[in-house]
């Protein structure tokens, strides 16, 4: 039973994660990403920390919170804001698995040669989906939250792996919220409208607390590795929406090239498994 509840999980963070790029689409249009950056951690950290039923804090954890989910959120959104298709910007910052292969081997840790294939064809994949059609300012950040995240992946597997993941992501969201509030003042751009601020809360519930709820479950139940695979295909499921809700049809260069990406990114991780073992 434990398994199929796992899979129920990934599948709702499958869903959830992929609605949540076109939602912040149609949100960045009524707010700033510094605005709707705000919104997502205030209110989807408060529904964590009740799920959580508490927080670990400390020096350490203020500065995965910054890496994982600060700055990589405000980058996120400003990609999103400015990448024709929010799908696009999703693929590129799910390569971040690549990026944490990279940042090991620089850290003298040993990759086999799964990952090394890997991480080739991710980065062609993300070569031919950024073709000179597509390419734009939100593409880079997108690549660059992908590195960011990748950062944090890594300090949290020094520092912070025995620390219990759901107070962890509760407080890293509440002191985000924190950290975001400033950041307003770079951009304040809002235009009070009923549909934008059900569109930015929709984000905060859906992106934040139902998508890490899930997330936390399928860990228990499926483990870390099998979860990670499979959340892969929230790109996919990115597109699928992006579609459905805002119209965006991928380029040929940009399904090509997200299949690649994301075909590294798997190879990359079955190369990590075999390693482990």
């Amino acid at each position: 039973m434990s398994k199929v509840s796992g899979y129920l999980s990934i599948i709702g963070v499958i869903i959830v994660w992929g609605l949540s790029f076109p939602l912040s689409k149609l949100a960045l249009y009524y707010m700033s990403p510094f605005i709707l950056t705000f919104f997502r951690f205030s209110i989807g950290g408060v529904l964590l920390l009740i799920y959580a039923r508490g927080i670990v804090f400390g020096k350490k954890e203020a500065i995965n919170a910054i890496l994982n989910m600060s700055l990589f959120v405000i980058l996120l959104n400003l990609a999103i804001n400015l990448s024709s298709n929010p799908a696009l910007a999703s693929v590129l910052i799910y390569t971040q698995p690549i990026f944490v292969v990279v940042i090991i081997r620089i850290l003298g840790e040993r990759i086999n040669l799964l990952q090394l294939l890997g991480v080739i064809i991710a980065f062609s994949g993300i070569f031919i989906s950024v073709d000179s059609g597509d390419f734009n300012i939100g593409s880079l950040i997108a690549v660059l939250a992908a590195i960011l995240w990748a950062i944090g992946t890594v300090y949290y597997r020094r520092n912070l792996i025995k620390e219990s993941v759901t107070k962890l992501n509760a407080f890293m969201s509440l002191f985000s919220a924190l950290f975001a509030l400033p950041t307003i003042g770079i951009d304040f751009r809002f235009t009070f409208n009923v549909y934008g601020i059900l569109f930015a809360i929709g984000v905060a519930i859906i992106a934040q607390a139902m998508g890490f709820i899930f997330w936390f479950s399928s860990i228990k139940n499926l483990g870390p590795l099998t979860s990670s695979t499979m959340a892969i295909l929230v790109p996919v499921s990115a597109y699928v929406f992006s579609f459905l809700i805002l119209g965006k049809i991928p380029s040929y260069f940009q399904i090509l090239g997200s299949t690649l990406a994301l075909i590294g990114v798997i190879i990359s991780q079955i190369g990590f498994v075999r390693l482990a073992k």
